[in-house]
């Protein structure tokens, strides 16, 4: 019986540290980074009544028979779940997701552990624990922000009211687009067409009919001939076939198909002559000529057309074939584009009217066909020399095609929106050249003669194309020399007219002195990107003199590089080229700090920089359960934990930083309640057990009485 006893009083002591357990668990409920603590129990010795026998011929053996003596603690374990983490906003308090811990040193004890990164600054600007002053552990970057070889870990310090010293600027980087369509333009405006009597050597290309209606006749037509009852000729149109040629072929045919070598066919001052005079035996009948377009089909037929038999003996003229002026055709041989006369006679004035710049022009009159008057027009190329001289025009457009400013628009142009045989005005590119308000009349010198009612009609003037002034880009930037001292530089960009091409240039806005690199050239590929950077002055960068008594400042200008789009671009879109950045900053102060999940702290000082100031670095253990506890939520390195390894968190450490957060205790209440019940009816019945022993032995006592 006084083993039970004793049994009893064991149950008692040890139950009563499982409650001690609890009662802590429950007090630390609300403490940061509380990792909870568990009891476990194990049978005491047992002592040995008899001991095990072994089974013996047909007989069994027996089992030992033992008498517990009671229970005992087998272990207080440190429970190391995850505590959930709460956000509160403040930038010093850290929470630690993973199973490393914090590292404090204090520098009379030595080094601890902790899982509580409630943080706060001391006077010397020192990361610490609010409870004990402990500092937290990590690694202090250079002044530069690195964190060279070398480098070791120790007390972490935020030193607010550092000074960031300034930095000169070396490198400018430019973004976004120059627009493509971007080259200053002229105006260019033109009249009606012009048409005169063709020529035997005109191209059958420009031909048109007696009403100015173009024939339509195309390089790949075929000019298609025929009489009746016999098989057609198609004859190919190139870019040499005249008159002429067709009139060879059309009289090839007619020979070889009515059989008569008498029969003629010339082109003489433009007209087609069908001659069969010298064979009065031989009609020719039904000859038609065609076009193989349908588009041109009927006005070839129109403009070429016979009568249904040109008897033997006679001759057929087509006639009324035009072409475009040009300016060799005289005035007088000339129609307005339906085909009028112009109805200019000796004596009437032309006068000339207009703008350039939105200025008026001093009117130009001058006489039309007065032999004595060596001012006089004759000629369309008189006309526009006279056109050019009123508008004080240079003699070609100013742009790389070098177009006269003046002139007749010649046939088979490739620029379909100026009519063949038109007057045609080219202002210089810019818009202080465009030329407006186009007014060439001529007055009717005599009233009872035609008027000039057609030549005044045929010489408005329709603008397909409005001046317009080269495109121009300029951004500025403020970059600093060594002092700090700010200078405001603008870079201009100018399309040079030439295609794909800019040029730049760069202007400081206050007493600096330009020393080299300030302007050049910039190429575009056709894929929209830099191919080539130059500068005028063969430099490699824009340098400059603040003027200060701080050293010269060099800056690279970062355009980009072939084949990538980071940089300037040319492609058909607004111009929106800027400066984006500049490497260089003035002097400022440490104003705040962030700090992410691999522990970098970085400083954001007021000139603008961010830079890392320092690393804070966590521990690993082998056996974390294992450490002991030494009070304000300090752990220190036990015989059974194994040594602190620091690592940088995220990077080494599997365990990560939640800035702005701090991990709660992990106790969970509903577990505790329900260890505190049956911890409480272990306590009960070990009492019991007690009790009754008590009991037995008070029987046994009063035996003797």
């Amino acid at each position: 019986m006084v083993r039970s006893l004793y049994a009893g009083i064991s149950g008692l002591r040890n139950h009563q540290v499982s409650m001690d357990v609890i009662g802590n668990n429950i007090a630390n409920v609300n403490t940061v980074g509380y990792k909870s603590g568990r009891v476990t129990f194990e049978e005491s010795m047992a002592q040995l009544l008899q001991g095990a026998s072994r089974p013996a011929g047909n007989a069994g053996g027996t089992n030992p028979l033992q008498i517990g003596l009671g229970m005992q603690i087998g272990s207080i374990d440190t429970i190391l779940n995850q505590g959930n983490l709460q956000t509160t906003g403040q930038i010093t308090d850290l929470a630690i997701e993973g199973k490393a811990y914090f590292a404090y040193n204090n520098a009379a004890t030595g080094t601890y552990y902790s899982r509580n990164g409630a943080l706060q600054l001391d006077g010397e600007g020192y990361l610490v624990s609010p409870t004990n002053g402990y500092r937290l552990q990590g690694m202090t970057a250079a002044v530069d922000g690195t964190f060279p070889p070398g480098s070791h870990v120790g007390d972490l310090r935020i030193p607010y009211g550092e000074k960031a010293p300034a930095r000169a600027t070396t490198e400018i980087r430019y973004s976004c687009n120059l627009d493509s369509d971007s080259a200053g333009l002229g105006s260019i405006t033109h009249s009606n067409r012009f048409i005169t009597q063709a020529e035997s050597g005109s191209l059958l290309t420009s031909l048109f009919d007696r009403d100015g209606n173009d024939l339509g006749i195309q390089v790949g037509d075929e000019i298609i001939a025929s009489i009746s009852g016999v098989d057609s000729i198609r004859i190919p149109v190139t870019d040499t076939t005249t008159l002429t040629s067709l009139a060879a072929s059309l009289q090839t045919y007619l020979r070889a198909q009515t059989g008569s070598g008498f029969i003629t066919v010339n082109a003489t001052n433009g007209n087609l002559i069908v001659d069969s005079s010298l064979d009065p035996a031989t009609p020719i009948n039904g000859l038609q000529v065609t076009s193989s377009r349908p588009g041109s089909n009927s006005y070839v037929t129109g403009a070429f057309t016979f009568p249904p038999s040109i008897a033997g003996g006679s001759s057929y003229t087509v006639s009324g074939l035009r072409v475009p002026a040009n300016e060799n055709t005289l005035i007088n041989n000339a129609f307005d584009s339906t085909g009028h006369p112009l109805g200019l006679e000796i004596g009437d004035r032309i006068s000339i009217n207009g703008s350039v710049g939105g200025e008026n022009i001093t009117t130009l009159s001058i006489p039309y066909g007065d032999p004595a008057d060596a001012t006089s027009v004759y000629t369309m190329g008189d006309l526009v020399s006279r056109i050019q001289q009123a508008f004080r025009l240079p003699a070609t457009d100013g742009t790389i095609h070098q177009n006269p400013s003046v002139g007749m628009n010649t046939t088979n142009t490739d620029d379909d929106q100026l009519p063949d045989g038109s007057i045609v005005i080219r202002g210089q590119p810019e818009r202080a050249f465009s030329i407006g308000s186009v007014s060439i009349t001529a007055s009717n010198s005599d009233n009872d003669a035609t008027a000039p009612t057609y030549f005044n009609a045929n010489l408005g003037f329709e603008e397909i194309q409005t001046a317009r002034n080269t495109g121009i880009q300029s951004t500025s930037i403020v970059v600093y020399d060594e002092s700090g001292d700010a200078h405001t530089i603008t870079t201009t960009f100018t399309h040079s007219g030439q295609p794909n091409e800019w040029l730049w240039q760069i202007a400081t806005e206050g007493g600096e002195e330009i020393l080299s690199g300030n302007r050049g050239r910039i190429i575009f590929g056709q894929d929209g990107s830099p191919s080539a950077f130059t500068f005028d002055d063969n430099s490699t960068g824009f340098r400059f003199d603040p003027m200060n008594g701080s050293n010269i400042v060099s800056v690279d200008l970062d355009v980009g590089t072939p084949g990538s789009f980071r940089g300037i671009t040319q492609f058909r879109s607004p111009s929106t080229t800027v400066a984006r950045d500049q490497d260089g900053y003035p002097m400022g102060k440490l104003q705040e700090v962030s700090i992410d999940e691999t522990g970098e702290i970085t400083g954001i000082y007021t000139n603008g920089v961010n830079k890392a100031i320092g690393r804070v670095y966590v521990a690993e253990f082998n056996n974390p359960a294992g450490l002991m506890k030494m009070g304000d939520s300090m752990y220190a390195v036990s015989n059974n934990s194994g040594d602190a390894v620091l690592m940088r968190p995220g990077v080494g450490s599997a365990s990560k930083i939640k800035p702005g957060a701090l991990e709660m205790s992990n106790v969970e209440l509903a577990t505790e309640f329900t260890s505190m019940i049956s911890t409480q009816r272990g306590f009960q019945a070990n009492a019991r057990v007690i009790t009754t022993s008590d009991q037995m032995l008070q029987e046994l006592v009063q035996l003797v009485r």
